[in-house]
């Protein structure tokens, strides 16, 4: 029998126009202090995962934590996913231009701050500029089991949607193309993980 597609939701309209607005004009302000994104260890392998990042989300961070915090246990119940208390949510921006990708990898890790928890929820929530600059970048959820190449379901980074997924599910983000090679034209994101504190 062949394991089902990853369970997830998907959120339209999932911030207001004016915190949209506020986080995209914050986004393309600080273009400059993006960097390279890491995979887990600190290692940054473009192969693997292709992208420029920053942590620092300034005045919507706390917002947008609360938001995430407010909506988890909706989310969990709608998943049928075990219940859990929120030790942290983690937030990260993510631009991908010209031929940025994630490979095929799960959200989990094992930490070794122990305060922190485990990862349970991931959450990405797509914005852009108008007309967008961009094509391609979907987010391919796979099955239990996936293997490279294998047939997933394609999410469309739909301006200001939001899909949540467990963050054991196999999943990557599929190549972008974006013909100026501008900043401002990029498949941005905030990428959030929700943990769950250790007993």
């Amino acid at each position: 029998m062949t394991a089902p597609i990853l369970p997830h939701l998907r959120v339209s309209s999932f911030l207001d126009p004016e915190m949209h607005a506020a986080l995209l004009d914050w986004t393309l302000s600080n273009a400059a202090r993006f960097v390279p994104a890491q995979l887990a260890g600190g290692m940054v392998n473009p192969a693997a995962r292709s992208a420029l990042v920053l942590r620092d989300l300034g005045p919507l961070a706390t917002p947008l934590d609360a938001r995430m915090r407010a909506e988890t246990s909706g989310w969990t119940a709608s998943l049928r996913a075990t219940r859990f208390e929120t030790s942290e949510v983690e937030l990260e921006l993510a631009a991908h231009n010209e031929g940025a990708h994630f490979t095929l990898h799960t959200d989990t890790y094992a930490s070794a701050d122990a305060a922190r928890g485990d990862r349970m929820l991931s959450a990405v929530y797509y914005f852009h500029r108008q007309p967008k600059g961009f094509d391609g970048g979907a987010l391919r959820l796979h099955r239990l089991g996936a293997a490279p190449g294998d047939a997933g379901e394609d999410i469309t980074p739909d301006d200001n949607s939001l899909v949540v997924f467990p963050s054991w599910g196999p999943h990557e983000v599929m190549p972008v193309s974006c013909a100026s090679g501008a900043f401002a034209d990029s498949r941005f994101a905030v990428n959030c993980w929700i943990y769950r504190a250790r007993s």
